[in-house]
């Protein structure tokens, strides 16, 4: 496999990892944000849907999105799903109040939850069926990885900055990540299983088209 190729699902899955972080980035973050949304702290439960938020959108988007990789392209979805949790990211930092909050977080769920499917999408064109067992399971490994972790990242952060820099590094990181990926896959050399096999010359390679920015 071209190294073009390992370097393109190395970073969807530092995404994955990331996005799967947020899930409970916010705990020890709670009390500040509920803070800031004047929620007094013995009403700590009504910041819930902070967290549930977050999921609610990362669960919707996992039946949706496999379909939409395989008519758009699995780097445009990846492009898309980290410019969306930017976008969430963006709003969370700047939220003042428990519904913007949510409704940042949400977008966060949304464009975490669309990394996941797009990624072992990316893992069935990029190795053939007898080899994809390991790359699958270090996406899934990485996932998990992520979610234990995304206390631990948030408490670092709160140790540093307050809570709303745990979002501006995601809103950072996630550009980064999409900026990667559009530029890595622009530039070709990304080989799939499609692009391996024999082919007519005359033969159009739909296949490659999967993977090119849009």
């Amino acid at each position: 496999m071209a190294r073009s190729s390992r370097v393109l699902l190395a970073l969807a899955a530092v995404a994955v990892a990331f996005a799967a972080a947020d899930t409970y980035v916010v705990v020890l973050a709670l009390p500040d944000m509920m803070s800031t949304a004047r929620i007094p702290i013995n009403e700590l439960q009504r910041a819930a849907p902070v967290v549930s938020g977050f999921l609610l959108g990362y669960v919707a988007m996992l039946p949706l999105i496999g379909r939409i990789a395989d008519l758009r392209g699995r780097v445009p979805v990846l492009v898309m799903s980290l410019m969306v949790f930017a976008a969430g990211s963006l709003v969370t930092a700047l939220a003042y109040d428990l519904p913007s909050m949510v409704a940042g977080r949400f977008l966060q769920g949304v464009g975490g939850g669309g990394l996941v499917p797009a990624t072992l999408a990316l893992v069935a064109d990029l190795y053939p069926v007898e080899r994809r067992g390991v790359p699958l399971g270090v996406v899934s490994a990485v996932q998990e990885l992520g979610s234990v972790l995304g206390p631990l990242f948030g408490a670092v952060v709160l140790a540093l900055a307050d809570w709303q820099a745990i979002f501006l590094v995601n809103l950072a990181v996630a550009l980064v990540l999409a900026a990667a990926i559009r530029h890595l896959a622009g530039r070709g050399g990304v080989e799939t299983v499609a692009s391996r096999r024999p082919q007519p010359p005359d033969a159009p390679v739909v296949e490659e088209g999967a993977l090119r920015p849009s």
